[in-house]
């Protein structure tokens, strides 16, 4: 009898290791798709950051250019407001006005482009160019 009690034990334990060793490999299963998808939306978010990174580097760039055309504007405007007081004094009194002055100032018209570049790898800005050019107008 005690036999008997002790196989019935014995094959108890064997079915429940035996649904354990299921439960096991089910589980690892389970693991792997997990990491499997994980691995896909880790890639997929890297993808988008990447490119999120070159849109931001691009406006910035674009804005460095708008920049660089607004200076450059406004010191042809300050310029040419200095010419259009100098013709204003000339027609108001003939004092004070050396038409040298004129033509110099026109040859002196300056503007200053400055360039930045940045480089992103892996989202980390590891170089950076500036260029300054003075332009003569």
């Amino acid at each position: 009898m005690m036999l008997t009690e002790l196989r019935c034990k014995i094959q108890s334990l064997e079915i429940n290791l035996n649904s354990m060793r299921n439960l096991k490999a089910r589980l690892e299963n389970s693991l792997r798709e997990v990491e499997t998808r994980y691995a896909m939306q880790m890639e997929q978010l890297n993808r988008v950051l990447l490119h999120l990174e070159w849109e931001l580097a691009q406006t910035w760039a674009e804005g460095q250019h708008q920049t660089q055309e607004y200076e450059a504007l406004l010191n042809i405007k300050i310029k040419l407001e200095a010419k259009i007081a100098a013709y204003h004094r000339l027609l108001e009194d003939g004092e004070g006005f050396n038409p040298g002055d004129a033509l110099d100032s026109s040859n002196s018209i300056q503007s200053i482009q400055k360039t930045t570049t940045h480089r992103i790898v892996d989202g980390i800005g590891v170089s950076e160019t500036n260029d300054t050019k003075v332009l003569r107008h």
